[in-house]
């Protein structure tokens, strides 16, 4: 071979601006949740706002990919014909940075999912392993949720978690692929209310327009005044397993006023 052929390395680091690695001191306090089976939503919620503070969510979503380890030299930078490659010490301080972003990950994910780390290298790596597994937009899952949702009922529940659980399902299934538009959710959520609340549910469809989860919560609270005196405060079982009904009542209706007890 001859020596115009030949490709060698120097020893000599081109320097880059901001290649400066963040330990991440502070993550701890931002990022506590750990990641199961059954809270991928939440975890992810939690990692995106504090990588993107700082100002390294690039490296899961791909848009910071690894640099060369090595950098061509031009011609006239060459010192002899063998030198034609430099050491890139951006790539040395983007490995470190995504080690550190890794740890982070790592030490969010609990022992039961603690599997999709395997054999990952990179942080993005193991953000992907994490959003298929977890994340995915299968038939199945969307299945799942979708007959959660079309049974969701209020029952005892208050009006804040009733429509707590239902904007948590709206939202597994827009991240599972199946998001759903704002008259779908009305449909499932006001046929899931109590009975005293479907007339102010049926008032809210018949305008055309439909109305986000959170909104009707005023609403309701003032519809569960209203109707206090004709609609019974649901309580948990007594002692003997038989549920019990108390009612609200005024005038004539309260017994040993003249009403029926």
């Amino acid at each position: 071979m001859s020596q115009g052929s030949e490709r060698s390395l120097t020893t000599t680091t081109i320097s880059s601006p901001n290649t400066t690695p963040n330990s991440l001191p502070s993550a701890h306090h931002f990022v506590s949740l750990k990641l199961t089976h059954w809270n991928y939503l939440y975890w992810r919620t939690q990692i995106i706002p504090f990588l993107r503070g700082q100002r390294l969510l690039g490296f899961i979503d791909g848009s910071r990919p690894c640099p060369a380890s090595f950098i061509e030299l031009p011609a006239d930078k060459q010192s002899d014909a063998a030198a034609s490659a430099t050491l890139n010490s951006a790539y040395e301080a983007w490995i470190e940075q995504d080690i550190s972003i890794l740890s982070l990950l790592i030490s969010s994910i609990s022992e039961e999912v603690m599997y999709l780390t395997l054999g990952q290298t990179t942080s993005r790596a193991v953000w992907l392993a994490a959003e298929t597994a977890l994340g995915s937009s299968s038939q199945v899952c969307c299945l799942n949720l979708m007959g959660k949702f079309q049974s969701l009922r209020q029952g005892d529940s208050s009006t804040p978690e009733y429509l707590g659980r239902a904007q948590h399902l709206v939202e597994d299934l827009a991240l599972a692929g199946r998001p759903m538009t704002l008259s779908e959710q009305n449909l499932y959520v006001f046929r899931g209310l109590r009975p005293e609340f479907r007339s102010m549910a049926a008032s809210l469809a018949v305008t055309g327009t439909p109305v986000t989860i959170p909104q009707p919560a005023d609403y309701l609270q003032a519809q569960k005044f209203i109707n206090a005196d004709d609609f019974p405060v649901y309580q948990p079982a007594t002692a003997s397993g038989v549920p019990s009904a108390l009612y609200a009542g005024r005038g004539g209706r309260q017994q040993g006023s003249g009403g029926r007890g």
